[in-house]
């Protein structure tokens, strides 16, 4: 057994239990994802795995060493990390060590000390334990994802690589390295579907143990042997993946609720039976002794506590309501990124659901951010015809990918303030977001997943009819996505969102695609567009069924 988790007990700094009486395994060459409501503790029991925590009671196992993917991984100085010090994340502990020391002594060899026989014999012990292996298979990850051989792209800086890319960088560097056991926290978070296509092949081939916080469902339906699910009143274990998760998940609910339903009736049957005799013993003595038989029979029941209550079906509800922004909602005139997109022209209709799908580095972010830009810009001495033009009542709506605010000073509740009229207004929204409990924590505090649910709250007090999406399912958990996608199948606005999920694509119903080119193209069928965008550096020129709308 790989890793075995026996009644973990974790409690938050203010005394609140975080991780209560959790018991799973992760067998030997096993694909385990971990999954559960945002806020549950997916991340904290991971870093109670790696030995970043320490758990106050209970216990964890692990027969090997264990890689840590983290999800956001950090550095001790961000602006100077490079690309090496990202590949050097996934070495085995002794390999860290040395490749640390390493760096140090070129360094100073670049500074003319005189550091030959200890580089020597430290070179000597990184080739005995198979630090060059290693740099093998970093040359094939820069060359793949940056397109430049380790020796070029090592010492570039890592800010001055996308988000995906850097991503990618990490996750291929952790599932090539020789440590045996994995724990990646939402490995797929800023991938493009090129290098979540990658990812599924890697974890279907792998050998090695893995074990994973993630909400694509694509990949929890491919890649996938079994499920460990967290809830906030328990935890079980499902044998299979996604496909039969559902299902499994809706027959164990039908369960509980009936053996909720059966101890509340025998709790009421043994409470009246108690009555009955004792009020039989005010009249004889005789059922004195049976009243208090009943009597401590009921107590002892109640003590013991009632069965595992269902999990509930849902912990997000929206109130968007949507409207009419123009028969035109956005009109897109010869509009440009530059050094990223060419100039192209896009019309976007009143409840059009659009989906902007390419590789990561492409523009998509930085292109959705300027439309937003340009919608805040707008004014009553505006040219006739902009670049953008948003329909005469358009109310523009943005979530970002980075799921930041403008000001995340104060407490939950704090926050929520600057945008509701009172708190009771606040922490009925916060309840209909599943965040009734974390009206005291700092933003900096919540899951990705929550704060990303935060941010739809905020969103909802505008009532947008024109919403720009960044990876809105990128953080949220598996039910939350469920809502969110019915949320926004009902509601009568225009949506444009970037997405590399792939599931979530069927909800759109134009898909605009992006090459590396800086071309922009319409692709009619949803299937072929995210075949194209699955593939790596393809070309909008070459594909047929695409309509160009790139200006030449």
């Amino acid at each position: 057994m790989a890793i075995e988790v026996s009644n973990a007990v974790f409690f938050y700094p203010d005394g609140s239990p975080v991780i209560d009486e959790l018991s799973f395994r992760v067998p030997t060459g096993s694909v385990t994802a971990l999954v559960g409501p945002n806020g549950v503790g997916k991340t904290t029991i991971l870093n109670l795995i790696a030995g970043d925590l320490d758990l106050f009671e209970g216990s964890i196992r692990s027969d090997t060493e264990i890689g840590y993917m983290r999800q956001n991984p950090g550095f001790d100085d961000e602006l100077s990390a490079t690309v090496l010090d990202a590949l050097a994340l996934s070495l085995p502990g002794n390999l860290k060590v040395i490749h640390a020391k390493l760096r140090v002594l070129y360094q100073r060899l670049a500074d003319h000390e005189d550091v030959g026989a200890e580089l020597g014999t430290t070179l000597e012990l990184w080739q005995q334990l198979g630090g060059y292996k290693e740099e093998a298979g970093w040359d094939q990850i820069t060359s793949a994802v940056l397109g430049q051989r380790v020796a070029a792209a090592g010492e570039r800086l890592l800010r001055e690589v996308s988000g995906g890319e850097r991503k990618a960088i990490i996750l291929r560097a952790y599932l090539l390295s020789s440590v045996p056991t994995l724990v990646l926290d939402e490995p797929d978070n800023f991938l493009d579907l090129f290098s979540k296509d990658w990812l599924e092949g890697e974890l279907k081939r792998t050998s090695k143990t893995v074990l994973m916080v993630s909400h694509d469902r694509a990949l929890l339906s491919t890649a996938v042997d079994r499920m460990v699910v967290l809830e906030h009143s328990g935890s079980w274990t499902h044998e299979g993946n996604y496909r039969t998760f559902r299902k499994a998940r809706r027959v164990r609910a039908e369960r509980l609720a009936k053996d909720l339903t059966a101890w509340d009736n025998e709790e009421r049957r043994l409470y009246k039976y108690y009555r009955l005799m004792k009020a039989r013993a005010a009249s004889s003595s005789a059922n004195a002794s049976r009243a208090n038989a009943a009597e401590t029979r009921w107590n002892r029941f109640r003590d013991d506590g009632p069965p595992e209550p269902p999990p509930p079906e849902r912990e997000i509800t929206t109130q968007f309501r949507g409207s009419r922004a123009g028969k035109e909602a956005v009109r897109i005139t010869n509009f440009e990124v530059p050094d990223l997109i060419l100039p192209f022209d896009l019309l976007i209709y009143h409840e059009d659901r659009v989906a902007l799908l390419g590789e990561n580095g492409v523009g998509k972010s930085t292109l959705l951010r300027k439309l937003v830009e340009e919608a805040e810009g707008r004014s009553v001495n505006d040219p006739p015809d902009p670049p953008v033009k948003f329909g005469p009542n358009a109310v523009v709506g943005y979530f970002s990918q980075e799921n930041t605010l403008p000001d995340e000073s104060g407490n939950l509740i704090t926050i929520m303030s600057r945008h509701f009229p009172n708190d009771q207004v606040s922490r009925n929204a916060l309840g209909r977001y599943g965040l009734a409990k974390h009206d005291r924590h700092k933003y900096s505090q919540l899951s990705g997943g929550q704060r990303a649910r935060v941010q739809l709250i905020i969103m909802e007090t505008l009532q947008p009819n024109v919403l720009f999406l960044d990876e809105p399912t990128d953080n949220l958990d598996l039910e939350s996505i469920l809502v969110i996608e019915r949320s926004l199948l009902d509601l009568k606005a225009t949506q444009v969102a970037i997405t590399h999920d792939r599931e979530f694509t069927r909800i759109f119903d134009r898909w605009i695609v992006f090459d590396k080119d800086g071309l922009v193209g319409e692709v009619l069928d949803r299937n072929l567009a995210v075949e194209m965008v699955s593939g790596r550096r393809f070309s909008l020129l070459d594909t047929e069924g695409v309509k160009l709308l790139t200006r030449y």
